[in-house]
């Protein structure tokens, strides 16, 4: 039988997460010309999977979702 153990003492950490919608390339120039209102394609779908970053480790996958006129992630799997 598997021991539990108490984690309790780690209640207070605050920890970076990390939510990818998706990722690009461009040339510095076009970085650098970049003005209100431009658009930058990603590599990914709106409804494609969003990745969940713990301290730059992946941790989780989920669903990009709205909340409350809010965004947010909905977990699906751990990674």
């Amino acid at each position: 039988m598997a021991k539990e153990h108490d984690i309790t003492f780690l209640k207070d950490i605050t920890v970076k997460v990390t939510g990818e919608v998706g990722r690009t390339k461009k040339l510095f120039i076009e970085i650098i010309t970049l003005k209100e209102g431009d658009i930058l394609k990603l590599d990914k779908s709106t409804e494609d999977y969003v990745e969940l970053y713990v301290k730059d480790q992946l941790f989780a996958v989920g669903e990009l979702i709205v909340a409350n006129d809010k965004y947010g992630i909905r977990v699906v799997d751990l990674a």
